[in-house]
C-alpha cells in the first residue's frame, strides 16, 4: 500500500481484532454442581473375612463448587471444593439384632489444569488433570455390635491424582453448563496390623452436572 494513513488504519483494525479475540478467550468463571458419587471400598480394609454378614451403601449425592480462569482458548486452571458423599459399611451376625454401621464421609480440595478442545464457539470438550487433597472421616454406630456404642473415629488426610473429562456449553458465549466425570483416586488411610487407627481406603468417583457463570 502506498498510503501510510491507510496502512496505519488497517494495522490498528487488525490489532484491535486480536485484542478482542484474546479478551473473549480469557475470563474468570465460577460454578456449582451436583452429582452421583460412588466409592469402591478396599476389601483388605473392610472385609471381615466371613466373620460377619456384610452390606454396604457405596453411592450418594455429591456437591461441588469451583473457581477457574480460562487462560486462553485451549487451557484453563481451576480449584474446587467437593463433598463427594457419605457412604456406609455394615456388619451383622446371624441371630444378633444389632448392626454395626460405619459412616464414611469424603470431602476435599482439587487443583487442576483443563486442556480444552472447541467443537464450536460455544461447545467444547475438556479434560482434567491435577491433584486432590482429601479428608475422610469415619463414624461408628453400635461399634463392636454393642447397642448405643457410637463415636467419631479417625480422620484420614490424603493426596491423590485427580483426573476426568467433560463437555461444556455456553449460551450466547456467557453463562453455561457442564457434564463431567471425575476420578478422585484413593481416599482414606490404610488399615494394617501396624496401624492402630485408620479410616480404611476407597476409590472415589463422581458424575456431575454443573452451572458455570463467567465474570
Amino acid at each position: 500500500m502506498k498510503h501510510p494513513a491507510l496502512r496505519c488504519a488497517l494495522a490498528a483494525l487488525l490489532l484491535s481484532g486480536a485484542c478482542s479475540t484474546y479478551a473473549q478467550d480469557s475470563y474468570w468463571y465460577t460454578g456449582l454442581g451436583i452429582g452421583y458419587s460412588r466409592v469402591q471400598f478396599f476389601p483388605a480394609d473392610f472385609s471381615s473375612g466371613g466373620t460377619f454378614i456384610e452390606s454396604k451403601k457405596n453411592f450418594d449425592a455429591g456437591f461441588k463448587g469451583f473457581l477457574g480462569y480460562q487462560i486462553n482458548r485451549n487451557w484453563a486452571v481451576e480449584m474446587g471444593y467437593v463433598t463427594v458423599g457419605k457412604f456406609q459399611y455394615k456388619y451383622t451376625l446371624a441371630n444378633v439384632n444389632v448392626t454395626q454401621q460405619d459412616d464414611y464421609k469424603v470431602t476435599g480440595w482439587g487443583y487442576s489444569a483443563l486442556p480444552t478442545v472447541h467443537l464450536t464457539d460455544n461447545f467444547s470438550f475438556y479434560g482434567r488433570l491435577g491433584v486432590f487433597f482429601s479428608q475422610t472421616r469415619i463414624t461408628f454406630y453400635n461399634a463392636g455390635l454393642v447397642a448405643g456404642n457410637n463415636f467419631v473415629g479417625d480422620i484420614g488426610n490424603g493426596t491423590s491424582l485427580l483426573s476426568g473429562f467433560g463437555i461444556q456449553y455456553f449460551f450466547g458465549g456467557e453463562n453455561g453448563f457442564r457434564i463431567e466425570y471425575e476420578n478422585f483416586g484413593e481416599v482414606g488411610s490404610a488399615c494394617t496390623p501396624s496401624v492402630l487407627s485408620c479410616t480404611g481406603r476407597a476409590n472415589a468417583k463422581m458424575l456431575s452436572v454443573n452451572a458455570i457463570f463467567k465474570f
